[in-house]
């Protein structure tokens, strides 16, 4: 066999491995072998490389009262520390997450509104990142890898972020090295992902979607996001931007979106489009807040809406509506056995999600048999983040090739 495919091979070998592995939680090199189908020499070959590389450690069984107690595999924990950043329109949200994502520093900086130059912003970002792992006691060379989440366009195999919905207000996000920036800043290997796929690898390594090959899931945010999982495998399409469930049609009455079309879902069914409508209602003196239009927050709209005023309640309830239309579209095209849906638009909850789900069961058709489990998930800001982390490690999974923890 060629070198090349051998070491294809030899990688695939420990993917399966670790997996089988991070799944089980404690397994047997025995049972690792009948669940993979590999031999138990490669087994035991793969395994020995996994536990010097400080990736898996040996336990005993508990439980045993007879005969030489079994040895079983366990991820270890602390064998690398990666950092996951995300960057919004007004805020970068860091985090440093052990092998198994649990958050062991965080830390958050707020962005000027004037701080939109990928190159200012990739200079915070480094700031941030710095002042999370100084603040929590992690040196440079405690960190294995850093990756980055954020919305919009992005190319996840060049990393050129073609355009950020929040940024493009201002200067001009159109095809920016942005990987390459902020990788010249801090000095880590970095990866980057549109923030809804880097939160579904998150989903499928750890979160709902454990174990789960065919899932969908949904950010609720200034934009609809989308991450797609279709037979194990994240779908990016050709130019890494597949699963803009944002830009798809969302209603027929042109109204204009940011991204340049017209009729968008997200200018019509996103937090974006609930605040531009929310803010109109305060122009217009329908809804008094006490506050200038600018000034409001979601949170001020989802609080008057839950006190009764009808005007925004009917807002959020028409956005709920229109992307449950459009989930219950994708589940007939992708057939996926999960939906997850997420983001801070969770903040509106029955009566965003009471509208949606109504209108996922109107759109049902017995030919295509039940819905797909439906997973309404609370929003953490830090989830992101913690997502972008799971880009590192999905890599650390799979290659050798980034600094492990000593």
């Amino acid at each position: 066999m060629p070198a090349a495919n051998r070491d294809l091979m030899r990688a695939m070998n420990r993917c399966n491995v670790l997996r089988t592995i991070r799944l089980a939680g404690t397994i047997s090199r025995r049972d690792i072998a009948a669940q993979t189908g590999l031999s138990q020499a490669t087994v035991t070959a793969i395994t020995a490389e996994l536990i010097k590389d400080n990736l898996i450690f040996e336990k005993e069984a508990l439980g045993t009262t007879t005969g030489r107690p079994p040895v079983l595999l366990a991820l270890n924990p602390d064998g690398a520390f990666v950092a996951g950043v995300y960057v919004s329109s007004d805020r970068i949200s860091v985090v440093v997450i052990n092998l198994e994502a649990r958050v062991l520093a965080s830390h958050e900086l707020p962005l000027e509104a004037d701080v939109t130059d990928p190159v200012q912003v990739a200079d915070r970002v480094a700031e941030s990142v710095r002042a999370c792992c100084i603040s929590h006691g992690f040196l440079p060379d405690d960190i294995s890898g850093l990756g980055l989440g954020i919305p919009g366009l992005v190319n996840a195999h060049t990393g050129v972020v073609h355009f950020h919905p929040g940024f493009n207000q201002g200067f001009n996000w159109s095809n920016v090295p942005f990987r390459e920036l902020v990788e010249k800043r801090t000095g880590f290997e970095t990866f980057i992902e549109n923030s809804s796929n880097a939160l579904a690898i998150y989903e499928h390594w750890f979160g709902e979607a454990r174990g789960c090959d065919d899932f969908l899931v949904v950010t609720l945010e200034h934009g609809v996001g989308l991450g797609i999982f279709a037979d194990g495998r994240l779908v990016r399409g050709h130019k890494g931007m597949a699963g803009e469930l944002g830009h798809i049609r969302g209603s027929s009455k042109g109204t204009a979106c940011r991204c340049g079309l017209n009729g968008c879902l997200e200018a019509v069914a996103s937090t974006y489009s609930i605040m531009r409508d929310a803010r109109k209602l305060v122009k217009q003196g329908i809804w008094e807040m006490g506050k200038k239009a600018e000034e409001i927050t979601l949170e001020d709209v989802v609080d008057a809406a839950k006190a009764g005023e009808p005007s925004l309640e009917e807002i959020i309830r028409r956005a709920g509506k229109v992307i449950g239309y459009r989930i219950s579209d994708l589940t007939r095209l992708l057939d996926p056995e999960k939906v997850v849906i997420t983001g801070k638009g969770y903040l509106a909850k029955d009566m965003l999600f009471e509208p949606l789900v109504r209108a996922m069961k109107e759109r049902r058709c017995e030919v295509f048999g039940s819905m797909p489990e439906l997973i309404i998930q609370p929003w953490q800001a830090e989830n992101y983040a913690r997502g972008a982390g799971a880009l590192v490690l999905q890599q650390l999974h799979q290659n050798c090739n980034i600094h492990l923890v000593e």
